[in-house]
């Protein structure tokens, strides 16, 4: 028999006393300070391809950590609610989580675009010296990774591909260990999102959001008018 643990804090004590969830964060208010200085100040550049790129990439950051919230909320319910077996809930944990993997995937090819962007923008030097851990290969490929799998299986699926075994769709997992006390039982341990060979640690998941989420707050807080442009500097 299983006990299920629903920890998505890997530190979190190992027992079967109820769920221990990593805090979404919270991108609301860099987003509202972006829109508004956007609607009653201006856009943040006079190149429509930034502009497009940053809002593009606050949309996404903030639709990402709605959806990790909704995850989480749900994943909790799975085993808070002893009026059903918690199917639902873990169905819609499992849409959350994969929405949360596309848009994160989604906001890094943003920023990475608006930050390097060729006519080297004010907005874009004001975020050359921010350098979020989201951006480097590792991290950008395994979110990517993840984001792949997930839409490549549903077209497995639309072809009738998928072979005996192999996964329909992303689950949340983690390590399963012999109870300490209970004969015959086991603590499972929900700490990642996995996906055939593919695997997101929740932990890093909130960790990376945060991050996202402190660059939003750079470029919401953003004011053109006090930047010199290289051109003007040169």
């Amino acid at each position: 028999m299983v006990t299920p643990n629903l920890s998505l804090n890997p530190d979190a004590p190992r027992r079967a006393c109820g769920p221990s969830v990593v805090a979404p964060v919270s991108s609301r208010a860099a987003v509202s300070s972006y829109w508004l200085r956007y609607i009653f100040v201006g856009s943040p550049s006079q190149n429509r391809q930034i502009n497009a790129l940053a809002s593009t990439y606050m949309r996404l950051v903030e639709a990402a950590v709605v959806e990790y919230g909704l995850a989480a909320s749900a994943l909790r319910q799975v085993w808070s609610d002893h009026t059903s077996i918690g199917l639902p809930a873990m169905h819609r944990a499992i849409a959350h989580f994969e929405a949360c993997v596309t848009d994160m995937h989604r906001a890094i090819s943003a920023y990475r675009r608006l930050r390097s962007h060729r006519d080297r923008d004010p907005l874009s030097v004001h975020l050359a010296d921010l350098k979020p851990s989201f951006l480097t290969a590792r991290v950008a490929n395994q979110v990517r990774n993840m984001r792949d799998a997930i839409h490549h299986l549903e077209e497995k699926l639309n072809k009738g591909e998928v072979a005996e075994g192999q996964p329909i769709a992303v689950k949340p997992d983690g390590p399963e260990v012999p109870h300490p006390s209970e004969a015959g039982q086991t603590i499972k341990t929900f700490d990642r999102l996995v996906i055939g060979s593919h695997e997101l640690a929740f932990a890093d998941i909130a960790a990376w959001l945060e991050e996202m989420s402190n660059a939003a707050s750079r470029i919401g807080q953003f004011d053109p008018s006090k930047m010199q442009s290289p051109d003007a500097a040169a």
